[in-house]
């Protein structure tokens, strides 16, 4: 985690002195934007398994629950305070501001990390898909759910990637809509993502990769039925957008929840690592695969995207249903979880 807030600081360093001496070009942000993804590739799968040796069996829901509320609330807090950044200063001082926040986050997770450790692995991006494709082998016959659970999710991230991103703003904007109605729809998502994040915990007891995909399942349906409801009512969007991230919470927990449960402890770092890789792959070819479908048009390729996700719960479900045995392997055998 460490190196990867490191890898950050440094694009963050690097793209608020080449703006301060006038020196900013677009192969600047390239590098920063790749510096950053690697960084947050790393930062997620490390912090997702390291919840589990922090917090027992029994508080994972709460752990992960509180996690998904605190990341929500600080994108709300950490656009606000660049607003006023912004409107009090200038973009330097949201860059340098924004240096600082990755420095803060180093000097933290020293506080926090075994500096015993001495083991160090070399890099090889090839590898990392042959490891990769090689665990999702194993478990695809030793441990079906998991491989359900990450493949699923993947695929599913394919699509919701594409309309998160560039979808739902083309579409609002095709029907008339301004760029501050589609800021009011994604802060309304991420408010919806905090309520769902403090619900959770209350209204879910027993996590399964059934329920997961469930949620999948639920979740295309709020998105099929948004573009449906625009074209009545544009507003209607506001409403669905609170609902889309109050199951987008539930559907984030559930995953990370469920790849701690299905997961052996000594393949907590596999499993978070495939995920990454596989969810990071799918982040990326999703706006190849937006543009794709846009040639056909933004309503129709928003409902066959919507329908794919749809599919994907679906399918989920049905091979969920088919396995015996779906008791997560991390579990007291408690009620209450």
């Amino acid at each position: 985690m460490i190196f990867s807030e490191f890898a950050r600081l440094l694009a963050s360093l690097f793209v608020s002195i080449t703006y301060i001496t006038g020196s900013a070009h677009i192969i600047v942000l390239i590098f920063a934007a790749i510096c950053t993804t690697i960084g947050r590739s790393l930062f997620q799968p490390s912090f997702q398994a390291a919840i589990p040796r922090i917090f027992s069996i029994n508080d994972l829901t709460k752990a992960n629950s509180t996690s998904q509320i605190i990341e929500e609330t600080a994108s709300i807090i950490g656009a606000l305070v660049c607003s006023v950044l912004l409107f009090l200063a200038n973009k330097s001082t949201v860059l340098i501001f924004d240096f600082f926040t990755y420095f803060l986050s180093i000097i933290v997770l020293f506080n926090l990390t075994n500096l015993n450790s001495n083991e160090k692995k070399s890099f090889h991006f090839i590898k990392i898909y042959r490891e990769t494709f090689s665990y999702l082998k194993y478990i695809s016959t030793e441990n079906n759910n998991l491989f359900i659970t990450l493949v699923g999710s993947s695929f599913a991230i394919l699509f919701t990637g594409a309309i998160l991103r560039f979808l739902i703003p083309a579409f609002v904007l095709s029907l008339g809509g301004e760029e501050s109605f589609v800021s009011s729809i994604f802060s309304l998502i991420a408010v919806g993502t905090i309520v769902g994040g403090f619900l959770y915990s209350k209204m879910i007891f027993n996590i399964t990769s059934l329920k997961l995909m469930v949620f999948w399942l639920l979740y295309g349906i709020i998105m099929f039925i948004m573009p449906l409801a625009a074209t009545h009512s544009l507003k209607l969007l506001l409403v669905l957008a609170f609902v889309l991230g109050f199951m987008g919470a539930f559907v984030d927990i559930s995953l990370v929840s469920s790849l701690q449960l299905y997961s052996r402890r000594e393949d907590y770092g596999k499993s978070f690592g495939t995920f990454s890789t596989l969810a990071n792959s799918a982040e990326a070819v999703s706006g190849f695969i937006a543009g794709l479908f846009a040639l056909v048009g933004l309503v129709s390729s928003f409902l066959a995207m919507s329908a794919f996700i749809i599919s994907t719960g679906i399918t989920g479900v049905i091979k969920m249903k088919k396995n015996k045995d779906i008791t997560p392997l991390n579990t007291t055998g408690e009620d209450d979880y």
